[in-house]
């Protein structure tokens, strides 16, 4: 394991048997919450862990960082990938109101600047691609797959061919070798993506399918492969990242898709419900 691919845990787990006892004194304030290192200096962090400065900078010389800088440097790149070990704080002494009100306010404010950034004109025209394409698929791996599946569950009300990818059992290209101009792919892509999501949305675009992408704030790579953006704030107050503005869009969205169907939409609805009906599959 090359010293600059190494993470802050894997690096202490490998000098653990040669830090001194205040040494490893740090090394468990780090290990509780990395990402104290992303946002204190080095006084700051030594004062958390009761040692002295000097001791924390032998110990990140001692696990291989060039520098105290350094190190921090990496435990911000983690943030900002969304690692929860580094988005998680030192636990919070706050009555449990105060940290729910905390909580609440980031939500709203996730909801409130997510639809401000939206641009009407990229939305009427992915929801009018949308509503007149042959076949829509929604991809997404991981949590991205978490709001992927809203999107299918709402649009295979009101549109006749919508498949959620990847399928247990089955590779990309089993369904991507038919899609064309006409249809529409919707991409999830939160931080953390995983590389096939680029992978699969080169593809869709090489073969002129239209592409809807709805990510994070940082959308990353994947971005420039799409017809349309939607970028939604994601930020927590708390150790995992939030989706309110995620859903609330993804409703919003699926909800434009059926007012612009009109009729159809609801005709289409219409005889699902019949066959639920029929078929006793609901209460």
């Amino acid at each position: 394991m090359s010293a600059k691919a190494a993470t802050l845990e894997s690096r202490i787990r490998q000098y653990w048997d040669q830090l001194s006892s205040h040494e490893q004194r740090l090394a468990d304030v780090l290990l509780a919450a990395p990402g104290q290192l992303a946002m204190n200096t080095a006084t700051e962090l030594a004062q958390s862990a009761g040692v002295s400065k000097a001791t924390t900078t032998r110990f990140f010389h001692h696990i291989g960082y060039e520098s105290y800088e350094a190190a921090r440097r990496q435990a911000r790149e983690m943030q900002s990938s969304g690692s929860p070990l580094y988005l998680q704080s030192v636990p919070n002494a706050s009555p449990l109101g105060s940290i729910m009100q905390q909580h609440l306010e980031k939500e709203i404010a996730n909801l409130v600047n997510s639809y401000r950034t939206l641009d009407n004109q990229q939305l009427h025209e992915a929801v009018c691609a949308i509503a007149h394409s042959r076949r829509v698929v929604v991809m997404g791996w991981r949590h991205s797959q978490t709001i992927a599946q809203l999107i299918y569950r709402d649009l295979v009300h009101i549109h006749p061919d919508v498949r959620l990818l990847p399928r247990p059992g089955d590779s990309l290209a089993e369904h991507l070798a038919s899609l064309g101009e006409q249809d529409v792919a919707i991409c999830v892509g939160l931080r953390r993506r995983m590389p096939v999501l680029e992978t699969a949305m080169e593809v869709l675009a090489e073969r002129k399918v239209p592409v809807l992408y709805i990510a994070d704030a940082l959308s990353g790579k994947p971005a420039r492969h799409a017809s349309w953006v939607i970028r939604c704030h994601t930020d927590s107050s708390l150790m995992f990242d939030s989706t309110t503005a995620l859903s609330g869009v993804v409703n919003l969205l699926c909800s434009l898709v059926a007012r612009h169907l009109g009729k159809t939409a609801n005709d289409y609805l219409a005889r699902i419900e019949a066959l639920h009906q029929s078929l006793d599959e609901l209460e």
